[in-house]
């Protein structure tokens, strides 16, 4: 494949990666996104499959059910809604499809975690002197020292579920210039706090460590970034993404303030040790990091 046709072909999945995003509760056909990428239906699902390293359906069904997870967690709207809002058109089929990936009914997944997880500590800008909660979640928290880590990344605004947009096209484009292998590290960086940032005014950036010397001089070349050297507060979360805000309001809004240290001017990041694309949503591992002072 010459470069200009790579880049081509990327240029046109990555208007498909924000298609789907936007749309999950719509019409996400082979016809129709194959329409979007300029493609004929009957090249599209493999050229997809091959640079995205997953296929069109398992890709639209785990987005699906990642954002219903979501809001099963921040929400008090029906089972029913909530599946219609991801395009099940009934209330069993989207039961099936949320137990077979997650392992448990969207019930029992919502009573768990709102029960378990809503009730940590958020940081507050006046604390009171003590604080109980009965619900607790406790999380073992390491003092790491890290190497300086070169990334190659691009830039996310917005909620910070749908960082998985930006990770998707930086995979297209390091799969499609034969950029991955064994030991490519996928990072995410955060630079707002979402409770006090409205949505749409949120920071991130998607980063894979890449061969900086073999990245082709081109349009869409992701940005270099790197990750200071030093020592680290370090949070290993098992679980879906959707329950990651009970690890950080754990780490900055309980750990952080009684700990003796003091966090360094640099934001927290996640480094994703296993991938969504073959893993159980609840064997997932995100370490998150703090750098110290």
């Amino acid at each position: 494949m010459k470069q200009i046709t790579g880049q081509n072909y990327r240029q046109r999945l990555t208007q498909v990666i924000d298609y789907i995003f936007n749309h999950l509760e719509g019409d996400l056909s082979v016809n129709t996104l194959a329409e979007i990428a300029f493609m004929s239906p009957y090249h599209f699902h493999r050229i997809y499959r091959g640079l995205a390293q997953e296929t069109l359906n398992a890709s639209i069904r785990r987005l699906r059910l990642q954002r219903a997870a979501m809001t099963l967690i921040n929400s008090s709207q029906s089972i029913l809604s909530i599946a219609k809002s991801v395009a099940y058109n009934s209330q069993e089929a989207f039961t099936r499809a949320f137990t077979q990936h997650f392992g448990e009914t969207p019930y029992a997944y919502r009573k768990a975690r709102q029960s378990r997880y809503l009730t940590s500590p958020s940081f507050t800008a006046v604390l009171p002197e003590q604080q109980h909660h009965e619900n607790e979640i406790m999380f073992a928290i390491e003092i790491m020292e890290l190497e300086q880590i070169d990334l190659h990344g691009y830039q996310h605004s917005g909620d910070y579920l749908d960082i998985g947009k930006a990770f998707e096209k930086l995979i297209i484009y390091a799969a499609s210039n034969n950029l991955l292998d064994e030991k490519t590290r996928s990072i995410g960086i955060y630079y707002d706090d979402p409770a006090s940032i409205q949505k749409d005014k949120l920071r991130s950036v998607a980063c894979l460590t890449l061969p900086e010397k073999e990245l082709p001089k081109m349009d869409d070349m992701p940005e270099p970034l790197q990750i200071p050297a030093g020592n680290y507060a370090t949070l290993l979360f098992k679980g879906a993404y959707p329950e990651l805000e009970a690890p950080y309001n754990y780490l900055f809004g309980k750990w952080l303030p009684e700990s003796g240290y003091e966090a360094a001017d640099f934001p927290p990041f996640e480094e994703y040790l296993n991938n969504p694309k073959d893993t159980p949503p609840n064997e997932l591992l995100t370490r998150i990091h703090c750098l110290l002072v």
